[in-house]
């Protein structure tokens, strides 16, 4: 789950927002998906060790149709997530995005689809800071 977190806020700063409309965004979602007050808390104390609910992978959503990067019928936009993530100071393939971002085959809803790829990206280690 830290994982998703960390990717979704660098996503959404790394877009054509600047910082103050991320926090803005990010309010927005928190309040729009009934994130629990303990669980925002923990996302506050970077404590991610544990599963942190429906809400948290909505939320996940929320921030990346903000950001653009996010469509609920066709899911991340490859292109869009790749020129955000490079503008945000991070190194990723297109070939590894391409791995992870999918067309959602399990029927996910569209809350836990966003979370998935995003968890597949960071679990693999394809996403790290450029040098």
């Amino acid at each position: 789950m830290k994982l998703f977190i960390v990717l979704c806020a660098v996503i959404a700063m790394a877009s054509a927002f600047n910082k103050e409309q991320f926090l803005k965004n990010r309010e927005e979602c928190l309040k729009s998906e009934k994130v629990p007050e303990a669980v925002i808390e923990k996302l506050k104390n970077r404590q991610y060790g544990e599963d942190l609910g429906h809400e948290a992978k909505c939320y996940i959503r929320c921030l990346a149709l903000k950001s653009g990067t996010w469509d609920d019928a066709k899911g991340y936009d490859l292109e869009k997530s790749y020129e955000d993530l490079q503008s945000a100071g991070l190194e990723v393939s297109k070939e590894n995005l391409k791995k992870c971002i999918s067309s959602n085959p399990d029927n996910d809803d569209k809350c836990t689809w966003a979370a998935k790829d995003l968890k597949c990206l960071w679990t693999n280690k394809y996403i790290s800071k450029k040098q």
